[in-house]
């Protein structure tokens, strides 16, 4: 039944190219005509093995022509086949073989590994081997007819949808399921005989099985393999063939969305806005008037994917609706469907001429589909009914009977559906993180809201014993860019952000950082039973087994200079080359300060002062010095490591110290006095400034102010409660986003603010801090290293007490009140809450270590509020 469209259509276009791939260098092909003859033929040879109407066969191997014509051969002599994924373990192999009782399995050269060579299984070899060789068997038993076509109900295709499992589950579907599911896809008149498909997934899915193989199959169009999913290689096998229709999963149609939209970032500011104009532009002409300027207006764009393309088709996963919209308005078609591998596979689709962004479509053909008990909102469960719903799962009545009833299949996905009868997925009903509030979280909505934040490049969300957490990918490539080695900060201070805008039950109440690419399904499902494993185990280091390139690159001198200086500030014996400074081996920014001093002292250079942000790796530090030491410098005998009092005793270099003006004119004193009075009125007047301990301040310098930090106002609103004595010796540390630049930095020096880069640059701003207070005058710092993001006090960092400690300096507790409310992060205009400064005691550090003064700083600053 199933092969009944691919005969019609190769006696309609017995010379059309039904399949065609690359090999060493040039396209071989395989017309409709010789297809049929070697499905015919590998049909008889399979009998000839006594594989009867029935039998299991496995197929176990990459996507090629071969696999195509095993698939289709085995069916139309009424055995079951049984795709596998060519990635799958030696283990879960063995699993599957028994579970299927397989009686022959089809593979290739990369895959003859995973069948035992013990098995009773007749093994067919798609590449030369020792037993049973394809291309010898086709020969063996040449055949023109094909067998008898089996009845609809009978079993064609053994899918198993969890091989990692001890138990694992098999859909069946029949004949009639593949065959109604291609039937229904072809009345919607997507592709035909003059179109080129390129089959980039692998067949092993039903989604591209159906999609990629069976559908084109039957309508005459030629399908063109491809098993790379890089860039490049997909837009030249595009351009080479003129393929017009491209089969993906949101994953990859994500990756290259990005890659053009990267490219356009890269243009100078005015070409950007006039580009994405253009965009919006283009983009509202599609909608209303049904008009895309887009393959003119972007035609470089359109040229990569070759001048045949006409439509790209998602599945396998939900597609965002940015990720639809972007590539709408390029001009590009971007159609999307559901199914799943129980409904053979496909559900709906979109309909070709009006898509809508965020559906899945409307049902297709033949199937139909309804929201059983719907909430209040319309979301509910989504059940479908149709000649393409499966069979059942294989020797699995109980869970079949849980899924099937009253020939609805429950798919376990939720969504609704609108007033013009698309559908919309929000999410599996399994995946729900219900929480003891009674809250339910639907993971996907909330993952793609975090994952704004351009220092996350993967994000899953898990609901633990502490609440909702989040295991996190950085996007190194972003970090590096930005030169920010400190992930950690920078994460978090964005989930923070984010979480503002969301109700208290939304918000991540802890993450962890995972260095590799989270594990997913091949066509990009998060695996979240694994994502979970793998957080509770993050903390375990997995070693790594360097390569040989590995190993040498660690036993060269400087490589063994830098792990002497590195080995103090790590627990971690084995290093490996791509380890993380920060994750693996636990350098925050100030030891990675200290280890750039120990090795300027170990290698006798002077290394820049944004050496630390540039490394995030053993290898890119090991590289780094490299390079710097390759202009002849001798490097120098033993591994010195300064201390912090070392460290702050050096002098800045001399464009730190150009930020600072310890001395100042009449004008600039008449400026400063004049902003005083004037902040101090403004406060005073719109927030009811109310300031105490004024006697706790000491009569004379140095010493340290200590406030916790709360909005951008927290800084004039020192200077306003200082009386003038204070104020006018204070000064403050300020990031270079706001204090950038000449103007602003000129402004920053005129107002007595240091702006440094923290991130890059912590070292300088470390020197320039103690040479403040050396010269007697006072600094004001915000231990918490950011503003609060939710008004509460956080965990001050340790910088405050290695300068209170190293230079013996009196750190004065400082409790702000109410400028949260006044100006939080978001608020566009200053809101006149009351606000109150409070003084504590001051405390010299005494014993206490660098973490202990930070502590108790801490303390004794929650103790004000």
């Amino acid at each position: 039944m199933i092969l009944t469209s691919i005969k019609e259509a190769a006696a309609r276009y017995p010379q059309n190219i039904a399949i065609q791939m690359k090999i060493g260098g040039h396209y071989e092909h395989h017309t409709y005509e010789e297809l049929l003859v070697r499905i015919a033929s590998t049909a008889s040879d399979l009998a000839a093995l006594g594989i009867a109407p029935g039998d299991r066969v496995i197929l176990l191997a990459e996507n090629r022509p071969e696999w195509i014509v095993a698939y289709l051969s085995v069916v139309s002599l009424g055995a079951v086949i049984v795709p596998l994924d060519a990635q799958i373990t030696v283990k879960e192999a063995e699993l599957l073989i028994v579970n299927s009782g397989a009686k022959a399995a089809f593979v290739s050269l990369a895959t003859r590994k995973m069948i035992p060579r013990d098995s009773t299984v007749k093994v067919i070899f798609f590449d030369p081997d020792e037993g049973l060789f394809f291309p010898e068997l086709l020969l063996a038993h040449p055949e023109t007819k094909l067998p008898v076509t089996p009845s609809g109900d009978a079993p064609a295709a053994l899918l198993y949808t969890s091989g990692t499992t001890g138990d694992p589950k098999g859909v069946m579907l029949s004949h009639g399921n593949l065959a109604s599911n291609a039937a229904s896809l072809t009345e919607l008149d997507i592709l035909g005989p003059s179109d080129n498909m390129l089959c980039l997934l692998p067949l092993h899915h039903t989604y591209p099985a159906l999609a990629c193989m069976l559908l084109p199959l039957g309508t005459g169009t030629t399908i063109t393999i491809l098993n790379s999913l890089k860039g490049p290689d997909i837009t030249s096998c595009m351009q080479e063939t003129g393929v017009s229709i491209m089969l993906g999963v949101p994953q990859l149609f994500s990756g290259l969305r990005r890659a053009i939209f990267d490219e356009i970032d890269k243009r100078p500011s005015p070409l950007r806005a006039t580009i994405k104009a253009l965009l919006i532009l283009n983009g509202f002409l599609r909608k209303t008037v049904n008009i895309n300027l887009g393959k003119s207006i972007f035609s470089k764009v359109h040229k990569q994917f070759g001048t045949a393309l006409r439509v790209f088709v998602s599945g396998g996963a939900r597609l965002d609706p940015d990720i639809y919209t972007d590539m709408f308005n390029l001009g590009f078609t971007v159609i999307e469907g559901y199914g799943l591998t129980e409904t053979s596979p496909v559900c709906t689709f979109n309909p070709l001429t009006k898509p809508k962004a965020g559906s899945i479509g409307i049902p297709i053909p033949g199937v139909e589909i309804k929201i059983v008990n719907p909430d209040k909102n319309g979301q509910g469960e989504i059940a479908v009914r149709g000649p393409n719903v499966m069979l059942g799962y294989y020797h699995k009545p109980q869970e079949t009977a849980e899924v099937l009833q009253e020939e609805w299949f429950y798919t376990g996905d939720l969504g609704y559906c609108d007033q013009d009868g698309y559908f919309f997925v929000t999410g599996r009903s399994k995946e729900i993180i219900v929480l003891p509030n009674g809250k339910n979280i639907f993971p996907e909505e909330l993952e793609k809201y975090y994952m704004q934040a351009p220092a996350i490049k993967e994000l899953c969300l898990l609901h633990t014993r502490r609440g909702l957490e989040a295991a996190v990918v950085p996007d190194f490539d972003y970090l590096r860019k930005m030169r920010l080695a400190n992930s950690r900060d920078v994460i978090n201070f964005a989930l923070a952000d984010l979480a503002r805008n969301l109700p208290p039950y939304k918000r991540i109440n802890g993450f962890k950082i995972i260095s590799e690419s989270l594990p997913v399904t091949r066509l990009g499902k998060l695996k979240r039973k694994l994502v979970a494993n793998l957080y509770l185990e993050s903390e375990e280091r997995t070693e790594k087994q360097p390569t040989a390139p590995d190993l040498s690159l660690l036993t060269t001198p400087v490589a063994q200079k830098f792990l002497a200086c590195l080995a103090p500030f790590s627990a971690q014996k084995e290093i490996a080359p791509d380890d993380n400074l920060e994750i693996d081996l636990g350098l925050d920014s100030l030891a990675r300060v200290e280890l750039i001093v120990s090795l300027e002292k170990s290698f006798g250079i002077s290394l820049p002062d944004t050496f630390g942000s540039e490394l995030f790796t053993v290898r890119d530090a090991v590289l780094r010095l490299d390079a710097l030491l390759s202009s002849g410098q001798v490097i120098s005998a033993g591994q010195v490591r300064m201390s912090w009092g070392d460290i702050l005793r050096r002098e800045p270099d001399e464009e730190m110290q150009a930020k600072l003006a310890f001395s100042a004119g009449l004008t600039a004193m008449a400026f400063r006095y004049l902003l005083k009075g004037l902040l101090k009125l403004t406060f005073f007047a719109y927030n009811r400034l109310s300031v105490h301990g004024l006697e706790n301040l000491p009569d004379n310098g140095p010493f340290v102010l200590a406030p916790n930090h709360l909005s951008l106002i927290d800084g004039p609103v020192i200077v306003a409660a200082l009386p003038w004595r204070v104020a006018s010796r204070t000064f403050s540390l300020g990031t270079t986003d706001y204090f950038g630049g000449s103007f602003m930095s000129g402004i920053a020096k005129l107002i007595q603010v240091i702006p440094v880069d923290m991130e890059a640059r912590l070292q300088g701003a470390l020197q320039l801090s103690a040479q403040v207070l050396q010269k007697g005058n006072i600094l004001c710092v915000f231990p918490e290293g950011g503003r609060s993001r939710d008004g509460k006090i956080k965990e001050f960092k340790k910088g405050v007490g290695i300068i209170a400690r190293e230079l013996n300096i009196p750190l004065v507790p400082v409790a702000i009140k109410g400028a949260y409310e006044a100006f939080a992060i978001g608020y566009n205009f200053p809101r006149p809450a009351k606000i109150t400064v409070t003084i504590g005691k001051p405390f010299l550090p005494g014993n206490l270590d660098y973490e202990g003064i930070a502590k108790k700083l801490q303390q004794e600053v929650a103790k004000l509020l």
